[in-house]
Formats: C-alpha cells, structure tokens, sequence
C-alpha cells in the first residue's frame, strides 16, 4: 500500500482486504513498513521511486481496466477486451459451462471469480493512488550498515554475500 494509504479510511480498508482476498495475500502492508525493514537490519535507503508515477499517458492498470480505448496494439485488445464487461461475461460464463462438462476442474470458475475481485480491487488502488502492485516502486540499497545479533554472520552472508 502507498503512502497515501490510511488503515483508518473505511474504503481504504476495504480496498486493501479486497486485495488481501483476491491475490491470496494474508496482510497487505504500507511502504513505511518495508521502509523500516530495510533499516533494521543495517540497510540504507539511497533512492525509492514509484514508478507509477512516472508521466504516461496510459496507466500501469490499463490492461486490468477493460477499457478498449486505451489498447495499444492488437494483442492489447484482446487483453484488454478479457477484463472489460463484456469479456468478464463471455470468460465466466464459458468457464462455468466448461466446469460444467467436467473439461476443466471443478473449483476453476470460483477461483476465476476470486481473480476478478483481485483486478477490480488493483484498478481501484492504481486509480485512487491507494495501492500499487510491488513491482512498480523501485528501492535501491545499501549496505549492511550494521550486524544483527540475530542474524547469524554478518549480514552481507545472510544475503548471498553480496554487498556494496
């Protein structure tokens, strides 16, 4: 979740369990708590970057969104064609009929549906700025700056040994 998130916002909330559900997630955490990990165990922060934010004239969340104005290739319409409306009802409905007949296993559809909770709930964070998919927000490091009396070693073998 995004610094702008607040676990106080009742529709902040709602957003970031909808994502919990929908992406099997059990807690989605703020950035600040990732912030924090990386400094207790001796890593600096040298650049982070929300990568969303970068000026585009199509958002990250675009193939998820369903509108078929902002495809920008071919294969970008059919993408974004499977999350529109339209598309939603021909991959359901064709999927329960599917499970149905037994051609694909029985539990399929209601994973789809879970899915379909996940995607919702990602547009909705990208477009209220509320959540972004890790991904998207870049953290460059440094260190260790410190050893850890419980972590074995010293850090940098705790981490493959690689370090700066």
């Amino acid at each position: 979740m995004t610094d702008a998130w607040d676990p106080s916002v009742p529709s902040h909330k709602e957003l970031a369990h909808l994502l919990e559900i929908g992406n099997g997630i059990p807690e989605m955490r703020p950035l600040r708590d990732a912030r924090k990990a990386f400094t207790s165990v001796g890593l600096k922060i040298e650049h982070e970057e929300d990568l969303a934010e970068r000026p585009d004239a199509v958002p990250w969340y675009y193939p998820l969104e369903g509108d078929l104005r902002k495809a920008q290739t071919p294969w970008d319409l059919v993408m974004v064609w499977r999350t529109s409306w339209s598309g939603k009802i021909v991959t359901h409905t064709g999927l329960r009929f599917l499970e149905m007949l037994g051609l694909v296993p029985k539990g399929t559809w209601e994973v789809c549906e879970t899915l379909k909770i996940a995607g919702d709930a990602l547009v909705k964070g990208g477009q209220t700025k509320v959540s972004r998919w890790s991904r998207w927000h870049g953290t460059v490091t440094d260190g260790p700056t410190a050893v850890h009396a419980d972590v074995p070693g010293d850090l940098s073998q705790a981490v493959g040994g690689v370090t700066q």
